[in-house]
């Protein structure tokens, strides 16, 4: 029993922290959504979801994180080209860093999108990413879980080129499309995550598109719900989150899907702008539609 229940109490610790103290100071910069992503990634899930080291993994969140917030700065694009920018570029360092470590993609895209060029974001994604390792190593340490030995990937050939190269133009003509709607959480930065992971050839999750779908519509009405009812009442956002990843964790273990990035959809809910809370689900449900959809097309189109 404390071999599920402690990872969980970690993982509600480290955004209900995080939570507290962006509420506290007041400032929104200190949430980093994808810290959930991790969390269940490296804690929940029943194997370690991604092939890579702990060094790695902070090495490339921080570098994503910093080019992100440098684009935000210098790139002078409209921001659905400027978007565009950022995912062609993280996938192109996804693909050179020997890992399968897509959460890389939000570190980068996250400031890009909510326009943040704040160091407070950095901190925030170095400082929450190495609690994350921390927790994972102590988990290790005491047998709650075993030691993932990462096996470095191969350097990429003419097939991962081309896959990535459709990836781009693909996501990228998704990205344009969701900002001209004006519906830019259609293409939340856990939703490209997502994309990269479906768009793998014999991706799991391709196999149960409905129940993928569902889990993303269920995130985010689960972190919309919690976050507008906290609101109402005055209550501490930070219990609001704890409550959220709870619920979340609930639902992709009765749905038997984990998926590390429906969890930090459900944690974004406390970063966008109350206004944009009613229609954040609706957004949320059909933009992974149409992003699994996408994976789906590129998948038949490997396979021919």
């Amino acid at each position: 029993m404390i071999k599920k229940i402690l990872p969980l109490c970690m993982t509600m610790l480290i955004i209900g922290l995080m939570t507290g103290i962006s509420s506290a100071l007041n400032n929104p910069e200190i949430i980093f959504p994808e810290i959930a992503a991790i969390a269940v990634g490296s804690l929940l899930t029943p194997k370690f979801a991604w092939n890579t080291s702990k060094f790695r993994m902070l090495i490339f969140i921080c570098l994503c994180a910093v080019l992100g917030v440098l684009t935000v700065k210098f790139v002078p694009f409209p921001p659905g080209l400027r978007l565009c920018a950022a995912f062609c570029l993280a996938q192109v360092i996804l693909l050179f860093s020997g890992t399968t470590f897509a959460p890389m993609l939000s570190a980068f895209v996250l400031p890009v999108m909510l326009g943040t060029d704040s160091p407070v974001y950095l901190i925030s994604a170095f400082v929450l990413t190495a609690m994350i390792l921390l927790m994972r190593l102590i988990t290790e340490k005491i047998s709650l879980t075993e030691p993932y030995l990462y096996q470095k990937q191969e350097p990429p050939g003419k097939v991962e080129y081309l896959a990535m190269i459709l990836r781009m133009l693909s996501g990228s003509a998704v990205i344009l499309a969701a900002v001209g709607l004006g519906w830019r959480f259609a293409v939340a930065p856990p939703l490209l995550v997502a994309f990269t992971e479906f768009s793998k050839l014999n991706a799991p999750a391709m196999h149960q598109k409905g129940k993928v779908i569902g889990l993303f519509a269920l995130c985010s009405m689960t972190g919309t719900i919690l976050r507008y009812l906290f609101l109402l009442i005055h209550a501490p956002a930070c219990l609001a989150a704890m409550i959220t990843i709870l619920i979340v964790f609930i639902i992709m273990k009765k749905m038997n899907l984990f998926l590390p990035p429906a969890a930090a959809i459900s944690i974004l809910t406390f970063l966008i702008p109350e206004t944009a809370l009613l229609l954040f689900p609706v957004q949320i449900t059909a933009g992974t539609a149409a992003l699994v959809g996408t994976a789906w097309m590129l998948n038949l189109l490997k396979k021919s």
